[in-house]
């Protein structure tokens, strides 16, 4: 954990970045002109000692003028040395051209001062970086972008209410891998998620359904390794079952956590919803129309000396419709498409489409499973994000 906030020290590293890696420095200096790429912010650590880049680049000299460029995640900091005076720019921020001098005209010692002003400023300048992470970019792992924990905590929400084409009311365990897509500045990204969404229900007499569901996740972002975990509870009230229309409605509450070391990522949110779904069958098929509302924020945690704070205050709303065809007494085909979309604290994705498909084999009466579901999706928005995911639900 004390490596995910070392962010000071990520920062001091004169360099930057074409896109082609989470982490990327650049430097120009006499006749280097050369760029660094690192899948990990570690890996960068390991290389780099008091201010100095002679373990990075090849014959860099101290005693000379440089300008270097720091790539981190997306947000774009610049480090120039003039006469061994330091100035720092990173608009994303809000800082322009700030100066540090050691005043005996050495790098080292102008780098020393800016390492302490770092010390001093550490937890105005980490909330400002975490903020512009999630406005200004869309690889954050807490929010900003639809492969995010805040993304995928609504997603989890509005499935266990009925959204989708499986209905979550259910017990299951769903196992599933998907391929997601971002552009940034006309830079592509990929990030691989494996995940493992498990969910029990409690059905009672006069219809209602408590239910738990604990979701985990591997994400790998372009090599930058990523780890989250959810833990929802909600309660399905039936307000009208009659044979031909069913209406519930579930409120709910959830929480969630994501860590990344390679990528100075890391956070807590919570969130309080309720989902409405109303479904009506008609023939061979079954029409549903999902709504969800919920309130998405993260804790403020102190970990290793370093107050993490992104302040995101969000409502998510996110609306479906689905429908259901069934093939015989055994067999059906489902189509889902949902939309999503968010208000409040500042995200670089605001807004996304899901379109699912589903098919659903459901198994006799006394089985260990009650059904089982292949379930492929796609989801879109314009040309930042698009993603594919594939995954098969064993039911309860």
């Amino acid at each position: 954990m004390k490596k995910l906030l070392l962010l000071t020290t990520a920062i001091t590293m004169m360099a930057t970045a074409s896109q082609a890696k989470m982490f990327e420095l650049h430097l120009q200096q006499g006749s280097i002109n050369e760029t660094r790429g690192f899948d990990s912010v570690l890996d960068v650590f390991d290389h780099y000692k008091d201010g100095s880049l002679d373990e990075i680049f090849s014959g860099y000299n101290s005693g000379y003028d440089s300008t270097g460029w720091l790539n981190f995640r997306g947000i774009e900091m610049k480090f120039e040395f003039v006469s061994g005076v330091l100035h720092f720019t990173a608009p994303s921020v809000g800082i322009n051209d700030k100066t540090f001098d050691g005043g005996d005209g050495t790098q080292k010692s102008s780098f020393k001062v800016f390492r302490n002003w770092l010390k001093d400023n550490k937890d105005g300048l980490l909330s400002k970086i975490l903020k512009s992470t999630v406005a200004d970019t869309p690889y954050d792992m807490v929010a900003g972008n639809p492969n995010s924990l805040m993304a995928n905590m609504a997603d989890n929400t509005f499935q266990r209410g009925g959204g989708g084409v499986l209905g979550n009311f259910l017990s299951y365990l769903s196992p599933d891998a998907s391929t997601h897509y971002f552009k940034l500045n006309g830079d592509k990204k990929k990030a691989t998620v494996y995940s493992l969404p498990m969910g029990k229900t409690f059905k009672f007499d006069n219809g209602s359904k408590l239910m738990f569901d604990l979701p985990i996740y591997y994400t790998d972002m372009d090599g930058s390794a990523s780890y989250s975990a959810q833990a929802g509870l909600a309660y399905m009230i039936p307000v009208i079952k009659k044979e031909g229309f069913k209406w519930n409605l579930t409120p709910g509450i959830r929480g969630g956590a994501v860590y990344s070391e390679d990528m100075l990522s890391g956070g807590l949110l919570y969130s309080g919803s309720i989902t409405s779904h109303m479904s009506l069958p008609v023939g061979a098929f079954t029409y549903g129309l999902t709504n969800m509302v919920g309130y998405i924020r993260d804790f403020s945690i102190e970990a290793a000396g370093y107050e993490v704070d992104y302040d995101l205050k969000n409502m998510v709303y996110k609306n479906g419709v689905s429908i259901d065809y069934a093939l015989n007494d055994k067999w059906s085909l489902g189509t889902a498409y949902s939309y999503t979309f968010y208000s409040g604290s500042d995200l670089f994705i605001e807004d996304y489409h899901d379109v699912t498909l589903s098919l659903t084999r459901k198994f006799r009466e006394g089985s260990f499973f009650s059904g089982m579901a292949l379930v492929g999706n796609y989801s879109f928005n314009g040309d930042d994000y698009y993603a594919y995911r594939v995954g098969i639900n064993f039911l309860f």
